[in-house]
């Protein structure tokens, strides 16, 4: 008997955060489930920056709310225009919903100044996607 390995949503644990706004307008909708976020301010979401902290998994949107998968693992997806994530390694975001390998350490703090973020188990080269325990 053939199975496949899927541990995309083992362990989830979820948060609510607002959203961040941009000239009146919400910068996360529901068009973004299933994407890369980032906190942008206190207790508030949206897409981050290049090369930012990944706080999580996008899952829902509603009336100015984001509910983030904060923990756990999830499935995101990979930009093709960086480094591609690595199985052991850890992603950072890319501003625009999607992760990539995050840089490497440097210097002799032992966080070397590096933002990233979770643990890549799983990477799919042929659909873009990483799975990342948070």
């Amino acid at each position: 008997m053939a199975r496949t390995v899927d541990n995309n949503g083992i362990g989830a644990l979820y948060g609510t955060f607002d959203i961040d706004t941009t000239n009146g307008d919400y910068d996360l909708t529901s068009d973004d489930e299933g994407c890369a976020v980032a906190l942008s301010a206190s207790n508030e979401a949206d897409k981050g920056s290049d090369g930012g902290i990944l706080l999580g998994r996008l899952e829902n949107v509603k009336d100015g709310i984001a509910t983030v998968q904060i923990a756990g693992v999830v499935r995101l997806d990979v930009d093709t225009g960086k480094t591609a994530p690595v199985v052991g390694n850890r992603v950072v975001i890319n501003g625009a919903g999607k992760v990539y390998q995050a840089p490497a350490l440097t210097g002799d703090d032992p966080a070397g100044g590096n933002v990233a973020k979770g643990l890549v188990i799983a990477v799919d080269s042929t659909n873009h996607t990483c799975d990342v325990l948070l």
